[in-house]
């Protein structure tokens, strides 16, 4: 996939970092996930009730309408890698409208993709506490309609990137007619905490971003109570089976709270992480974009990762009784979500509520290929008396008290000797060893180091994602005239003119291409470099280690 959400938010947890050549390491690690549920739930905003809109879930299997700490600890699996994350992530699904019909967009491998950054280069942890038990938080606004100065630029808290044409915006971007490499929108939570309870009248008032990087000293009162590793999601979509249906002018996507514009996209978070296990990796485990692996003992341990098979294998059964648009268009938005366009703050219709919870005695729900034609009925939970869906009341619980934890600033170490050389790179064991592309054969020039700070072929990908090869990927760059390709960590692509603080380093390689496994597209931190005549020149930057930086989304 080309230049993605990652590379704007992500990549401030990545290329702001300024760090050695050799420090290809750090303080944050991120793993993929597998949707466990779409439906209409939402136990922060309306605990005991079914919610307003459809919603992409991952997570622990025991999500319910009502929920706790201790409920997400009872799962039986979880849709994430690590197995000790029972936590529930979730968000509203998108859909295509056309000719009165909602069609659900689905999602993308890898369909979510969480990150979480819990300190400084040479700071360990800085001042990073654990999430508490029955800790919850919200992130982003679901009535916003126009950008309010809250989002933040492209790569802060919002963004979304049409992967092929390379569009992105704070809201859903226009100007294309089809992302060959998939739609992504991704967000970032706050981490800055002030000791309070979450509110579900006041979704956003205990939590704050952080002004800085430097600990708790980065979060602004009163939201210094405890600083927590902040969590960025990637959400995948998949619209290329509407290619060709929309113009560049048009904006035919719409989010299940009936928002068209994007601005309202917004995520939840229920803590569920067993405890004391991100604790003790937030003190050693730095694999950064290293690509190692997290079940190491400095990580979360042998046996704490599970295959992709076991994750996209735990699945929970909707619990509310409504179609959401998985077998088919619908007439309508689950609920009651009329297009709302703004620019003003979205309004809830006065009678909404709709579906029921499965296990109920209520009627049965609408056929397979029709939305709802009274979208208020009523809403019903396992073992309990009709009620109707109404305004959400705060839940009671007990959250522990943090102690943040500390650690030293690290000494600056001397500037690195700015030099110049020329290297070239054996091309032993890189497949394809050539590519046949329209400026002529392109030739395996060897394996060589990504130096990560600055990135040493490139600002950043031009594709991210799971349909590269080392052939399209040189195919891509010769289109745009690049001197060099290459690829790296079986999914990325990156184009240039020059290869800065790199080094030979043959074997490297391994990695077999997401788009095509019969070739080698790299390794974690390195480079299959392709050119035209099979060579390539390396350059090298004076470097400051250990600079003290900010993070570039803040």
């Amino acid at each position: 996939m080309r230049t993605t959400s990652f590379n704007v938010q992500a990549l401030a947890f990545l290329t702001a970092l300024t760090a050695p050549v050799s420090a290809q390491r750090d303080y944050y690690f991120t793993f993929g996930s597998a949707s466990l549920v779409q439906e209409r739930l939402d136990p922060l905003l309306n605990p005991g009730t079914v919610s307003g809109h459809v919603h992409s879930v991952v997570g622990g299997d025991a999500f319910a309408a009502s929920m706790d700490f201790e409920t997400t600890q009872h799962s039986s699996c979880t849709s994430v890698d690590i197995i000790p994350d029972k936590s529930n992530y979730w968000m509203p699904n998108l859909y295509f409208y056309k000719n009165g019909k909602f069609t659900l967009v689905p999602e993308y491998s890898p369909k979510h993709k969480i990150y979480y950054k819990y300190g400084d280069t040479g700071r360990p942890g800085a001042d990073r506490s654990e999430f508490p038990k029955n800790f919850r938080m919200m992130a982003g606004k679901a009535n916003l309609r126009s950008d309010d100065g809250s989002l933040g630029s492209p790569g802060s808290q919002l963004e979304w990137v049409c992967h092929g044409p390379d569009k992105k915006s704070v809201g859903i971007p226009k100007g294309f007619t089809s992302c060959p490499y998939g739609l992504a929108v991704a967000m970032r939570f706050p981490s800055c905490w002030n000791g309070q309870d979450f509110n579900p009248d006041q979704p956003l008032a205990h939590m704050s971003y952080p002004t800085n990087q430097n600990g708790i000293a980065g979060c602004p009162a009163p939201f210094n109570k405890a600083r927590f590793a902040e969590i960025f999601v990637e959400y995948w979509l998949d619209v290329s089976q509407f290619n060709g249906q929309y113009s560049a002018n048009e904006s035919p996507f719409v989010l299940s709270n009936g928002d068209p514009t994007g601005y309202g996209f917004h995520m939840d978070f229920l803590n569920g992480w067993k405890e004391g296990v991100l604790e003790k990796a937030m003190k050693g485990c730095r694999p950064g974009n290293t690509g190692e692996p997290l079940d190491t003992p400095e990580c979360f341990g042998a046996g704490s990762i599970q295959n992709g098979q076991a994750k996209n294998a735990c699945r929970k059964q909707s619990s509310v009784n409504e179609e959401v648009g998985l077998n088919g268009p619908l007439d309508k938005l689950p609920g009651c979500n009329p297009i709302q366009a703004g620019p003003g703050l979205a309004t809830k219709p006065a009678d909404c509520a709709g579906g029921t919870v499965a296990g109920s005695t209520a009627a049965s729900g609408p056929s397979s290929t029709t939305a709802p034609s009274n979208p208020a009925t009523t809403a019903v939970l396992v073992g309990t008396t009709s009620v109707a869906a109404g305004p959400a009341k705060p839940q009671t619980t007990t959250l522990q008290s943090v102690t943040p934890t500390t650690s030293k600033t690290a000494t600056p170490s001397p500037t690195d000797t700015n030099t110049g050389s020329t290297s070239g790179g054996s091309s032993s064991g890189l497949s394809p060893p050539s590519v046949n592309s329209t400026s002529g054969v392109w030739k395996a020039a060897g394996c060589f180091l990504d130096a990560l700070n600055p990135r040493s072929l490139g600002k950043q990908p031009q594709w991210w994602g799971q349909k590269i090869s080392s052939s399209n990927c040189v195919e891509h760059c010769d289109s745009i005239h690049a001197k060099y390709a290459g690829t790296e960590n079986g999914g990325q692509c990156f184009c240039g003119n020059e290869l800065l603080n790199s080094a030979s380093h043959p074997g490297k390689c391994t990695t077999k291409c997401y788009g095509d496994a019969s070739e080698i597209c790299g390794g974690p931190a390195h480079l299959s470099i392709y050119s035209l005549d099979g060579s390539v020149s390396v350059r090298k930057l004076a470097r400051h280690r250990h600079r003290r930086h900010e993070m570039a989304a803040i």
